[in-house]
């Protein structure tokens, strides 16, 4: 074999890892989904009782106001709702994209047909001031001898 032929196979089985490197971490990506059933400020108060279930995973039971936490991995996602008051299930698909970590379903929004039903979750941290770290005085002097 030629020096030439050795450098193209060693540059083709370099890019196939490559590629599989990809396909492997695109396709295992996980995320955290907080699933909502909390009432929108503008439209239709939520379910009272539903059940959902994302990627076959076991199901969530959320009442009204309710919110959990699952995991799921890979960028396409199904969900499935059943309802308790024998409504018929809703059953719909969403992509997540791979940039973030954490996302929020709101339940509510996506059965009134809300396209942006998913959306980036971020939590924010209280900054303390030194005011609210001091003791307070009067409660010092209450508690000594």
């Amino acid at each position: 074999m030629t020096p030439a032929k050795t450098w193209a196979l060693r540059g083709a089985i370099a890019a196939a890892w490559i590629i599989l490197g990809c396909a492997l971490f695109i396709s295992s990506r996980g995320h955290f989904l907080l699933i909502d059933n909390r009432s929108p400020e503008n439209g239709d108060p939520a379910p009272d009782r539903i059940r959902v279930i994302v990627d076959n995973k076991p199901a969530m039971e959320l009442l009204r106001g309710d919110r959990d936490r699952l995991t799921v991995t890979g960028t396409k996602h199904r969900v499935r709702v059943e309802f308790s008051d024998g409504r018929q299930p809703f059953e719909g698909a969403f992509t997540l994209p791979l940039k973030d970590d954490m996302y929020l379903l709101s339940a509510p929004r996506m059965l009134n047909g809300d396209e942006n039903f998913v959306e980036v979750f971020r939590t924010t941290y209280e900054s303390r001031t030194v005011e609210a770290e001091a003791p307070d005085e009067t409660a010092l002097e209450a508690a000594a001898p």
